[in-house]
């Protein structure tokens, strides 16, 4: 047993940065780990000292996916414990629509399954050299059913699904290619740069920030005259703010 947390805080300049710390278990998600990621997602929503979230693994990978030991003990699960199971893993993997605040994933090595879910939900990923992506589900056994609708939502369909059943590893300039991630630097460079980003961000004026995130984010999911009315009342609201505000 160990005291050491399982999820690592640090604010600095604007950026609250968010660790997963199992590296032993490469960051593998279990319960506690989702419950500690959501928690800590709403926190930086509540603080008005933060204004961009970055997330991170520590060591090894960013995330080898689910904790499979657990996942074996889950088998026993009854049917309302399995679906309360199921409900926090798609809160996880919804977790952009959590925050206005953008997310900045910065993946070394391992983002597998539910791990790389976790990295392309959020708004921008920087990688390292070295970074591989990749649904290994199927060819464990595993149906890709909690995992597949955050990559068809983010990557050509054709593509998906030869990422999900033929479960091939995806280094990260592929990854880049496939428009799952924004950046690859060096591996050595991935935390630098993914905080360099999160810092530019805290630094633009907040209002405009939030609203752009906020306005980009419901665009994915409305028609394009949904989307223009939307985004006509939300420019209303932010000139109001600020004409309150100075």
């Amino acid at each position: 047993m160990t005291d050491e947390p399982i999820l690592l805080r640090e604010d600095s300049d604007g950026v609250r940065l968010l660790t997963l710390n199992r590296p032993r278990q490469m960051n593998a998600l279990s319960a506690a780990l989702v419950a500690e990621i959501l928690a800590a997602v709403d926190a930086a929503e509540a603080d008005d000292k933060v204004a961009v979230i970055v997330m991170a693994g520590a060591e090894r990978a960013f995330s080898a996916g689910a904790d499979l030991k657990e996942a074996e003990a889950n088998r026993t699960l009854d049917a309302a414990a399995a679906r309360r199971h199921a409900e926090a893993s798609g809160r996880l993997y919804a977790i952009n629509d959590r925050t206005d605040k953008p997310i900045i994933a910065a993946v070394r090595g391992y983002a597998l399954g539910g791990g790389c879910n976790l990295a392309i939900s959020a708004d921008m990923v920087v990688a390292g050299e070295g970074a591989i992506f990749g649904y290994p589900e199927v060819k464990r056994g595993i149906a890709a059913t909690a995992v597949t609708p955050g990559l068809v939502h983010r990557i050509a369909p054709k593509a998906a699904f030869e990422l999900m059943t033929l479960c091939e590893n995806v280094p990260a300039r592929r990854a880049l290619t496939l428009g799952m991630i924004n950046r690859v630097v060096a591996d050595d460079a991935v935390l630098d740069e993914a905080m360099a980003m999160a810092r530019t961000l805290a630094g633009f004026d907040r209002q405009a920030l939030l609203a752009t995130k906020r306005v980009f984010r419901k665009s994915t999911e409305l028609t394009l005259s949904q989307s223009l009315a939307m985004a006509q009342e939300m420019a209303l609201l932010v000139r109001a703010n600020k004409r309150a505000d100075g």
